[in-house]
């Protein structure tokens, strides 16, 4: 039975209480998810935003101020330091041009007793998994720039990372700086330092801030949402009316 009856000319509209609770459910819902696919574009514009002026910033001198893991990252910066060639460390599953290969990250030692991490840039695996690769370094003080950042995320990790060993060169699924401090008793800056194109003890230079969703990507979903509530109202206004006989 119609819960309204409404005439316009010679059709007239007549819905029926069943379709009717479910349209306005499911209209509240797809505006509901369009205006949540905005909110997001907005604040990831802010982020890209906040991005696009710290890498604008003015470098950070490492060696005379502390690092901040989030107000900082991917802020430019500079240090003063001699690289340690005791130990190194190689993140795996590393693509470089379709490239199987590794992210090298090795210890700078600044003169106040801490450290950092640089990312000195990404190296192929070779001809086996087998052997890792000879990795040298130069030495003397060094002056390096680059920009702050955390190590990429590989995804899923089967086990832990054998932070605590003290080979000269570690193959690690993932590396977590404040974990590697802590097993290696180290006084680590909470980013690492990806060291700019052609620095010096520089490798392959890999290194593109990562990106989430596009503001773009959330807008045209939010587009996509709002279609669909558009489209359901049209249907819902066509089943629902009838021409009147003659």
């Amino acid at each position: 039975m119609p819960i309204v009856q409404l005439r316009f000319g010679q059709r007239v509209f007549a819905p029926s209480m069943i379709p009717t609770v479910v349209f306005v459910v499911v209209f509240a819902a797809l505006l509901s998810l369009g205006n949540w696919q905005m909110q997001r574009a907005g604040e990831k514009q802010a982020l890209v935003d906040d991005k696009q002026a710290r890498q604008a910033a003015a470098p950070l001198d490492l060696n005379a101020e502390q690092v901040d893991e989030n107000l900082d990252r991917f802020r430019p910066a500079v240090v003063v330091g001699h690289y340690v060639p005791d130990q190194q460390w190689l993140l795996d599953n590393r693509l470089y041009r379709g490239q199987a290969g590794y992210h090298v990250f090795s210890l700078l030692q600044l003169d106040d007793g801490q450290q950092v991490l640089v990312n000195r840039g990404w190296v192929s695996v070779g001809s086996t998994r087998e052997f890792l690769p000879d990795l040298p370094l130069p030495s003397g003080e060094v002056m390096l720039r680059g920009h702050l950042d955390r190590p990429e995320s590989v995804g899923l990790v089967m086990g832990e990372p054998p932070l605590q060993s003290i080979e000269r060169r570690v193959l690690v699924q993932s590396l977590d700086v404040a974990a590697l401090g802590q097993a290696r008793n180290l006084q680590l800056h909470p980013l690492t330092l990806v060291l700019e194109e052609g620095g010096t003890g520089g490798l392959q230079y890999d290194w593109a801030p990562v990106e989430t969703i596009s503001p773009e990507k959330h807008v045209g979903y939010a587009v996509q949402w709002f279609a669909l509530a558009v489209a359901l109202v049209i249907i819902y206004l066509g089943v629902n009316t009838r021409r009147l006989s003659s």
